[in-house]
């Protein structure tokens, strides 16, 4: 199978910056700073600011959207989803909001898919890419840019397809084989089949346990990943911290000189 060097993604930046509704001081003053870092291509200090505004107000769009679109940037694929998720919840969102974030989420879960070794691991993030264009498409139906990537998803999603069946025609033929080797030692061994069967049902009661078991565990992580929810907010903005000083530690030592911030519309 031949591999893509080359992938054109169209990722919704033009709206950068984003008009400012009236929140409160601080989530405008830090989403402003991160705007201009944005544009400058200082992505790790844009992340920065963006998480600085957010921890004022966690509900604030702008800059949930546009932290997605840093961490994008910063190829943290998984990262910018979340904050995607996050911005869509917001109420009073208008259509071409919408299409733009689902647009952008789609590139995430595409390159997501991407990052995998085989591109069958990839399939279920090719399939949520599609989904996202063709919901953003519905909003924006004359979106070239969405139409594109949509149809790329759709090759990836199709090749991804095509080797998980290959694979799983493998593993069923090693499944038959496995078959006929049972069957023929088993001849003429009728005394051997109530324990078979003894043993079938306590592996369906151990089954059942274990069902229950990883349910309860679900609940209880969910009620986890609620509790940690602010902490990991808080701890991902230190971290970003941590790394916006580090790179501005490494820029005066090597004494490079900022480029002019430019008005990104696409990324080609």
């Amino acid at each position: 199978m031949k591999r893509i060097k080359h992938i054109v993604l169209l990722l919704f930046v033009a709206a950068l910056p984003l008009a400012l509704s009236a929140q409160s001081s601080n989530v405008r003053k830090e989403t402003r700073k991160g705007n201009r870092e944005y544009k400058s291509q200082h992505y790790d200090r844009a992340e920065v600011n963006y998480r600085r505004a957010l921890h004022s107000d966690s509900t604030a769009y702008r800059a949930q959207y546009n932290l997605g679109n840093t961490l994008y940037r910063q190829k943290k694929y998984d990262e910018s989803i979340q904050h995607y998720d996050r911005a869509l919840q917001q109420p009073g969102l208008t259509e071409k909001e919408r299409s733009n974030i689902l647009h952008n989420r789609g590139n995430s879960y595409l390159k997501a898919g991407l990052q995998k070794e085989n591109r069958a691991d990839g399939m279920q993030q090719f399939q949520q890419a599609v989904n996202d264009y063709q919901e953003a498409l519905k909003l924006a139906p004359k979106n070239d840019d969405t139409r594109y990537n949509l149809s790329y998803a759709k090759k990836m999603l199709q090749q991804a397809q095509q080797q998980r069946q290959q694979n799983g025609g493998q593993n069923q033929d090693n499944k038959d084989q496995d078959k006929n080797k049972d069957k023929k030692g088993n001849n003429g061994q009728d005394n051997q089949q109530d324990q078979q069967q003894q043993n079938q049902q306590n592996q369906q009661q151990q089954n059942q346990q274990n069902q229950q078991n990883q349910q309860d565990r679900k609940q209880q992580q969910k009620q986890q990943k609620q509790q940690q929810q602010k902490k990991q907010d808080a701890e991902r903005l230190l971290e970003a911290v941590k790394n916006n000083e580090k790179n501005t530690m490494k820029e005066n030592a090597k004494k490079v000189e900022v480029a002019a911030p430019r008005n990104i519309e696409k990324d080609w």
